[in-house]
């Protein structure tokens, strides 16, 4: 087994664990800024024009709980089934638990149902600004 001595080797092996794996040493914490009820105004695409789709000016609510849990409006989930043909009613007990988490004051990540999407973030005033990586940005208004 090979044992690492000198600083000068380790100080190297260090250097390359850090560009082999940023995100290990990336500050992971739960943003306290994010911490609570957001409520959707709009979202922009990449040529900044609004979105009008289905979702446009429905109100959805995301609830970033200071557990590091993500609650997604119940009613944005029904909308989305309906859209896609399901008339079935929700059931409750399917809807997935989601979790956050933030790096460095710029990045929010999500995770749920097995798949992980990491957001950059940033606020203007008392709005979260979600920049996604095909473009488009989501504007959420802080509810009092």
């Amino acid at each position: 087994m090979m044992k690492f001595n000198s600083k000068k080797t380790k100080l190297i092996i260090l250097f390359l664990l850090y560009f082999i794996n940023f995100s290990f040493f990336q500050k992971k914490e739960l943003d306290s800024r994010i911490v609570g009820k957001w409520t959707n105004i709009f979202a922009k695409d990449v040529h900044g024009e609004i979105i009008k789709d289905d979702f446009y000016k429905k109100g959805y609510v995301d609830t970033f709980l200071k557990n590091g849990q993500h609650l997604i409006d119940p009613n944005f989930l029904r909308d989305d089934l309906k859209r896609n043909g399901i008339k079935e009613p929700l059931d409750y007990s399917l809807i997935p638990t989601f979790s956050w988490r933030t790096f460095n004051d710029q990045i929010l990540e999500i995770s749920g149902s097995g798949e992980t999407q990491q957001i950059r973030y940033g606020f203007s005033g008392d709005t979260l600004l979600l920049g996604y990586s095909n473009g488009n940005t989501r504007y959420l208004i802080k509810r009092k």
